[in-house]
């Protein structure tokens, strides 16, 4: 009797302490899925651990590039606006990250020099005339391919310029509406051949007050004459020579300013038509004995570039970068 008590007992005492052992083991379970749930959390939030490695940061941004370097100028030019900086690198990219932001680009010279204001560019790098340009004289615009051509082979900036063959022509020139009597223009001009054999008169740029044409309004003109640079007024053949003292020149086809061949030359003009006045200046530098202060006053409303002769020698011209603006552009 005694012994199957003990059994029993001994089972019920079994039976009984199941549960408890059941539980403990739980609670071990739980406590160590709490302490490692714990240290996750730790870890993501970064709350008790140190800084993050290195690996894991975000790729740098990229160093902008450098500004182009401006060309120089001066009796022969050969490169007058600098070239864009070269683009700035991608920023290396962390380890298990995003990438880095690609540099910017240099604010190096464009070739053009085109200001954001202004009334007229072209350089001619689309392959085509430019819209904005209208060929005079208007009678012979069904030609213009006869005379006017974008050339692949020869350019001042980029890889193309306006070609001029005008053989024994007049008179071919393309010509941007201002909207304004005030103004500057520049091209770069090249020929070749030298102003020097050049003894007869033609033209380079003019500003007008009519609609264009070479016989209509006032022409106020910067061209060649007598182997020279020179400035001349349409209407009454009025001139003054790039070597003029005090407005006087002696014809003698020496000295003043020549341009020599197969070279490009920065040609600008200031022209000030309310104020009678015209400015000259070449390669940067101002030619004094062009400047004329009462030659007006004008309303010009078409300033043209191109070629004009007048007797003077044939030749082969080339224009490129050219800018109409309401301020001085500049050669570099």
């Amino acid at each position: 009797m005694r012994v199957h008590l003990t059994r029993r007992l001994g089972v019920i005492f079994n039976y009984g302490a199941l549960p408890l052992l059941v539980l403990k083991s739980v609670v071990r379970s739980f406590t160590a899925w709490m302490l490692f749930c714990g240290r996750l959390v730790a870890c993501s939030s970064g709350a008790s651990e140190g800084p993050a490695s290195s690996t894991n940061g975000a790729g740098g941004m990229g160093s902008p590039g450098s500004a182009g370097a401006a060309g120089s100028h001066g009796g022969s030019v050969v490169s007058i606006d600098g070239a864009g900086g070269a683009a700035g690198g991608a920023g290396a990219a962390g380890t298990n990250a995003t990438a880095g932001t690609v540099g910017r680009t240099g604010a190096g010279g464009s070739s053009s020099g085109c200001p954001a204001n202004a009334i007229f560019c072209a350089d001619f790098e689309a392959g085509m005339l430019p819209g904005a340009a209208v060929y005079y004289p208007a009678y012979q615009q069904s030609m213009i391919a006869s005379y006017m051509t974008v050339d692949e082979t020869v350019a001042h900036g980029g890889t193309r310029s306006l070609k001029l063959t005008p053989a024994g022509n007049f008179s071919q020139m393309l010509g941007v509406a201002t909207d304004t009597p005030t103004f500057w223009i520049r091209v770069y001009l090249r020929q070749d051949i030298a102003t020097s054999t050049v003894m007869a008169h033609d033209t380079f740029i003019a500003a007008t007050d009519a609609d264009g044409d070479p016989n209509q309004g006032a022409q106020i003109r910067i061209g060649e004459h007598s182997c020279q640079l020179e400035i001349n007024r349409a209407s009454d053949d009025k001139e003054l020579l790039s070597d003029a003292v005090n407005g006087a020149s002696t014809y003698t086809c020496s000295g003043g300013v020549t341009f020599a061949p197969g070279t490009w030359y920065c040609l600008e003009a200031a022209y000030d038509g309310p104020h009678s006045s015209v400015r000259v200046f070449v390669n940067g530098a101002e030619i004094s004995a062009l400047h004329v202060s009462d030659w007006g006053p004008y309303a010009y409303d078409i300033v043209k570039f191109g070629f004009e002769n007048y007797g003077g020698a044939a030749r082969t011209l080339w224009y490129d970068d050219v800018v109409v603006a309401p301020q001085q552009v500049g050669c570099n």
